[in-house]
């Protein structure tokens, strides 16, 4: 499932990273992500194929804002080359975030993501 590759692939780059948000009160250095929609994969009879594709968000959250942008890239550079799991590309440049709390820095990137149904 494209969301547990997901998962794991970023867990590869830090082992703190949730689904949506993280829980009050993290601390150090973590990855949040979360569906934003994506193009569904629908065959002309009507059918879906084995894949998926999913628009995702990814965020990044460090103690600087230099830290949180190395952590994303760190991320990307991992999806990207987890072609075995799923096939990633950047829609935009990560832009500047903020945490639930506004007490640590991060950066955010959307990808389009197509993997296992």
């Amino acid at each position: 499932m494209l969301e547990i590759d997901l998962q794991a692939v970023l867990k590869t780059v830090c082992p703190q990273v949730f689904m949506r948000v993280a829980p009050s009160g993290t601390k150090g250095r973590y990855i949040t992500w979360q569906h934003l929609g994506g193009d569904p994969i629908i065959f002309l009879d009507n059918s879906q194929g084995d894949k998926r594709n999913a628009q995702i968000q990814v965020n990044a959250y460090d103690g600087t804002g230099l830290d949180a942008l190395r952590l994303l890239q760190a991320a990307q550079a991992a999806m990207l080359a987890a072609t075995d799991k799923f096939s990633a590309s950047p829609l935009a440049e990560p832009i500047t975030a903020l945490d639930d709390a506004d007490d640590v820095a991060g950066y955010l990137q959307s990808y389009s993501i197509t993997g296992k149904r």
